[in-house]
């Protein structure tokens, strides 16, 4: 007589032969996953292709795939927050006072 191990689950279902229950499951192994298809960037106009050119266009104009963001809740405009202007006036002014902050150490 061989020995089996079994998996009972937590619900208090049938108990499963331990090898069909991680049958069931994902296959052991590395996932090789196809390159992406090669797109226009709606930034520049170029052409990219693969991963690399992904990563290589995110690089160049600083920006985040948006399925990087998938998960993460939306942002909605509160009208009782600062306007975008008010917000690209202080990062303007943020910015002059760095600006003349390092000048002045030079």
């Amino acid at each position: 007589m061989t020995r089996s191990s079994w998996i009972y689950p937590r619900d208090g279902g049938d108990p499963v032969p331990k090898d069909q229950y991680y049958a069931s499951e994902r296959a052991p192994g590395t996932a090789i996953l196809p390159d992406l298809p090669d797109f226009v960037s709606p930034i520049d106009r170029k052409l990219y292709s693969g991963r690399a050119g992904l990563r290589e266009h995110c690089r160049k104009h600083d920006v985040v795939p948006n399925l990087d963001l998938k998960g993460l809740p939306n942002l909605a405009y509160d009208s009782d927050t600062r306007s975008r202007d008010d917000v690209r006036r202080d990062n303007a002014a943020r910015k002059e006072q760095i600006i003349k902050l390092v000048n002045n150490y030079r």
